[in-house]
């Protein structure tokens, strides 16, 4: 989730690195557009963002390419369109087989996808001495495209919504994983009148809207809802969207405490979906809002849960679409990038923060970096960054113990450290700042220093070069 920034301009001073403020005069035309004595017509284009109009953004041109379309809408994965600075890709298609994947990045060895004619294998990081290698091709055991000893199938990737799922075996009803096509969910239990019958079709609800659908969701447990929002009605709106589509209504209680993951899928190519979670469903608080992809896309949400905590999640669309759906709930003990290859932070260009907030001391001592950064008994969270332009990367950590910050461009190497961060002691701020190429991969680590570990808060920013 985006939060406000902590990059002020006294820190971006101390990195050597310029900014512009502007001002606050009332001149121009933006001014008599807006109402003023010229008395001119609001309109798309006219360099201010009206939400009257359903504007999401306006930067006065029209151009097609850059962060705010022509129609002055924000660009979104699937338009076929390749924006500047948001997307390494676009090819408006929703394989993950080719050469452009998952929320618009050029596919690579360690994306989780497998590339048909490229790959071998894809098991979702850059470790050698597993299944599948750090150049994807096929080791030993499930993950390697190879059917093994003792596997019912193999087909080399992480998707659990194909005909076969983790650990390699085959796909069938009661195991968690809805299989796109075949099952309309599955919840992995065997209560047939609860949201998901035995038969693994959905038992329509009497309501959509509030108090929600009961949903209980077991440690370590996998369970995949599904319904067609056209049943609905239009009641609910996130911040990132969801206004006058229909939607469902769930009410999420994990069982023990973690890390909650939502994938919202849309079945076929007639939903454009909206993700958004809050503390209470009439006018609670958003813990997360997302809508990144297109019709047909999928998007997702990872959180730190409380057992016996209901989260209200909300299967909206975005404008006024409608359609099947899959919403997939993974709850896993730990937190989020507690190994690699780490959460996934998507940076959409220059100067536009993206902050997370985490907690290493429910993670596990993993790794350990070097120099002061060397404490090897200390837990760590890891991000994934992969930038899509060439520049600089900031790293801001704002912890609430001694904390300490490193960077690699490998995962599990020690030896592709870039920089170490462990100037400060407890609660003070630790930065990195490292050159980076477009399409890279970088791992970012936050680890403590001599056994630390704690709540933090950390922002990535990319910065021209």
């Amino acid at each position: 989730m985006r939060m406000s920034s902590v990059l002020t301009p006294a820190l971006l001073l101390t990195l050597g690195l310029s900014f512009a403020c502007g001002d606050s005069g009332t001149g121009g035309a933006g001014a008599a557009g807006a109402g003023g004595s010229g008395g001119a017509d609001i309109f798309c284009g006219d360099a201010i963002a009206d939400p009257d109009l359903g504007e999401e953004c306006d930067d006065g041109n029209f151009e097609d390419t850059d962060d705010c379309l022509a129609n002055c809408t924000l660009p979104k994965c699937g338009d076929l369109v390749v924006h500047s600075g948001f997307e390494d890709c676009d090819d408006g298609n929703s394989d993950n087989s080719d050469g452009c994947v998952g929320e618009c990045v050029v596919a690579s060895c360690g994306d989780g996808f497998v590339q048909a004619g490229v790959e071998d294998c894809d098991d979702g990081n850059t470790e050698d001495g597993d299944a599948c290698t750090s150049t994807c091709t096929a080791g030993v055991g499930c993950g390697n495209n190879m059917l093994d000893a003792g596997e019912e199938c193999d087909d080399g990737n992480t998707d659990n919504n194909d005909d076969c799922v983790e650990g390699c075996f085959s796909a069938f009803c009661g195991d968690g994983y809805a299989q796109a096509g075949v099952e309309e969910c599955d919840d992995g239990n065997s209560v047939d009148d609860d949201p998901c019958s035995n038969g693994c079709f959905v038992n329509v609800p009497d309501t959509f809207g509030c108090p929600g659908i009961a949903v209980s969701v077991p440690a370590g447990g996998d369970v995949t809802l599904g319904g067609n929002t056209a049943d609905a009605t239009p009641q609910y709106e996130g911040s990132c969207g969801g206004a006058d589509a229909p939607e469902y209504v769930y009410a999420l209680t994990p069982e023990a405490d973690g890390v909650l993951t939502l994938d919202f899928l849309a079945v076929n190519n007639d939903l454009d979906p909206v993700l958004y979670v809050r503390d209470a469903c009439e006018g609670g608080a958003e813990l997360a809002c997302v809508d990144s992809t297109f019709a047909g896309g999928v998007e997702s949400a990872t959180f730190a849960v409380q057992a016996g905590t209901t989260y209200y999640v909300f299967a909206d669309g975005w404008n006024t679409t409608t359609g099947e759906f899959l919403l997939g709930a993974t709850l896993l003990g730990g937190v989020a990038g507690d190994n690699c290859p780490g959460v996934n932070i998507p940076l959409s260009g220059f100067n536009d923060p993206y902050t997370v907030s985490g907690n290493t001391a429910v993670a596990s001592a993993d790794h350990q970096g070097t120099g002061n950064c060397d404490s090897d008994t200390t837990p760590e969270v890891v991000y994934r960054i992969v930038p899509p332009e060439n520049g600089k990367l900031v790293a801001a950590l704002d912890p609430s113990f001694d904390a300490s910050l490193y960077v690699r461009t490998n995962c599990s190497s020690a030896a592709t450290e870039l920089a170490c961060s462990e100037m400060g002691n407890t609660g003070e701020l630790e930065l990195t700042n490292v050159p980076v190429t477009a399409g890279n991969q970088y791992f970012v680590f936050v680890d403590g220093f001599l056994g630390e570990s704690g709540p933090y808060t950390i922002e990535f920013t990319l910065l021209p070069p």
